[in-house]
C-alpha cells in the first residue's frame, strides 16, 4: 500500500497573505518587551514607537490587535 501524499507545509500556493493590524488607524508590528525580569510581547507603532494603553504601560500585543 502506498502512503496518502500530504501537503507540503512549504507550498506557496497554500500560504496565507500576512496580515496588517491598526491601533487608532496606525499600522503596528508586535516586538518582544524586555522588562527587568519579565518580558512580553508588545505593539509597536512603525515610527518606532511603543502603543501605550491608558495607563502609560506598554500594550500587550493581545489586547492590540483587536
Amino acid at each position: 500500500m502506498s502512503k496518502a501524499k500530504t501537503a507540503s507545509k512549504n507550498n506557496p500556493t497554500s500560504r496565507e497573505q500576512a496580515k496588517e493590524y491598526f491601533y487608532n488607524g496606525q499600522k503596528i508590528k508586535p516586538v518582544k518587551l524586555i522588562s527587568g525580569e519579565s518580558s512580553f510581547l508588545a505593539a509597536e507603532y512603525e515610527s518606532g514607537d511603543l502603543v501605550s494603553g491608558a495607563d502609560g504601560k506598554p500594550m500587550p500585543w493581545g489586547r492590540a490587535k483587536i
